[in-house]
C-alpha cells in the first residue's frame, strides 16, 4: 500500500470546466485496473482555483469530494462540504503547513460511514477499477485550468487488488 498525492497532473485525473451555480465535477480520478484507491484518513484538501480572467473564484463557492460507480450517474458525497474562503485566505505554501490544515480536512460524511458499516461500496474500504473519485465544485465562477495557479491535491492510499483482497481475508500481503 502506498500513500499517493492526487493532483491536477496525476496520471489518471481528467480536469474539466464546471457549470456555474451547480454541483459539477472539476476533476475526475478514474481508478485504473488492478488498483484499489482508499481515502487517506484526515487528509487535507489543498486548493486554488482561478477564472479565465485570472481572478480567484468566489469565497462563497463550495467544494467536496464524491465518488461514482462505473455504471450509473449517482454521485456519493464522501467529504463534508467546504467553503472556498478557507482556501482563498491562504497561499498554496501556507496550505501545506500542518498548522493551517484543520479547517481543510476531508472529513468523511455520516452517509459514507453508514455505507462502510453496511459493507456497501465506499471510499473508506476502497474503490476499484473504473470507479471515479470526483472533486465537486458549486460556484458562480467557472474554473479555467489553463490558469497557472489553478491546482488541487489530496492524499489517497493505493493498493493492488491482491493487497486489498488479502486485507479483507485478514492476511498480511508480502
Amino acid at each position: 500500500m502506498n500513500r499517493e498525492t492526487i493532483h491536477q497532473n496525476y496520471a489518471y485525473v481528467t480536469k474539466q470546466t464546471n457549470i456555474a451555480n451547480a454541483d459539477s465535477p472539476i476533476a475526475i480520478l478514474t481508478i485504473p485496473a488492478g488498483r484499489v484507491y482508499r481515502l487517506a484518513h484526515e487528509t487535507p484538501l489543498v486548493l486554488k482555483l482561478y477564472t479565465s480572467g485570472g481572478a480567484e473564484i468566489s469565497r462563497s463557492s463550495k467544494v467536496y469530494l464524491a465518488w461514482q460507480a462505473p455504471v450509473g450517474e449517482t454521485k456519493y458525497q464522501v467529504g463534508r462540504t467546504l467553503i472556498y474562503g478557507v482556501f482563498r485566505d491562504l497561499s498554496i505554501d501556507q496550505q501545506y503547513d500542518i498548522n493551517t490544515q484543520a479547517r481543510r480536512m476531508i472529513e468523511i460524511t455520516d452517509e459514507e460511514i453508514i455505507r462502510f458499516q453496511n459493507r456497501q461500496e465506499n471510499l473508506i474500504d476502497g474503490l476499484s477499477a473504473d470507479y471515479k473519485v470526483l472533486l465537486i465544485l458549486n460556484s458562480p465562477d467557472v474554473v479555467d485550468w489553463t490558469q497557472a495557479g489553478s491546482q488541487f491535491s489530496f492524499d489517497m492510499y493505493v493498493l493492488t487488488v491482491q493487497e486489498s483482497e488479502a486485507e479483507k481475508k485478514g492476511k498480511k500481503f508480502a
